[in-house]
């Protein structure tokens, strides 16, 4: 098992993310074509979401076993259709034109030093009227020490979304207990839009 086999397994018993079909919504009403990429995809459930909704998918995450569990999870009679991409977010040489792009609890495992690359890669890979959905760690994470993890205050989040519809911004703060002890679980949900 790999460090992340729990967190799979306890993705794949939840149900369909509500911040994603809210996504969905605004970006799928004028989209002729729907391709999507899911940054870290993890068990692949949103990008089973997206498919079961007509959207092509690219999902990218380093972990093998979130590949292989997201090809199994997505296997089945869909409407879209999946490619997947085994590569870590700093070696993206670039993303494909998308009319949405989800990236649920992976950019902060994105290292600082390199966020800013992808972050731009995020928005030049967005077509007008193309929709970001995604979590960051906020500043006040109990992992904020972590060097190569990367936390955004609620402002960071303002400055690098300048230009775009700021659609839905959630900022939550809860302490949860881990195997390590307890922990505070800062996290900022994100929605934002290109303009056309």
């Amino acid at each position: 098992m790999t460090s992340w086999d729990a967190f799979y397994d306890e993705a794949e018993r939840r149900g369909p993310s509500l911040l994603l079909a809210r996504a969905m919504n605004l970006a799928g009403n004028k989209a002729a074509v729907r391709q999507a990429v899911d940054l870290g995809c993890g068990a692949g459930m949103e990008a089973q979401q997206l498919m079961l909704s007509g959207w092509d998918v690219l999902a990218v995450d380093n972990e093998p076993e979130a590949i292989t569990r997201t090809i199994a999870n997505c296997s089945g009679p869909y409407l879209g259709t999946l490619t997947t991409c085994l590569s870590d977010f700093e070696c993206l040489l670039a993303l494909p034109r998308s009319n949405l792009i989800h990236a649920g609890l992976a950019l902060p495992f994105c290292r600082p030093k390199s966020f800013k690359q992808l972050w731009d890669q995020v928005l030049h890979a967005l077509e007008p009227g193309g929709v970001f959905v995604g979590h960051f760690f906020g500043t006040q994470h109990g992992w904020s020490k972590l060097p190569h993890l990367t936390f955004h205050s609620e402002q960071d989040i303002r400055r690098m979304c300048k230009g775009l519809e700021v659609t839905h911004l959630r900022e939550t703060q809860i302490m949860t207990q881990t195997p390590n002890g307890p922990l505070n679980w800062h996290r900022l949900n994100l929605i934002v839009q290109k303009p056309y």
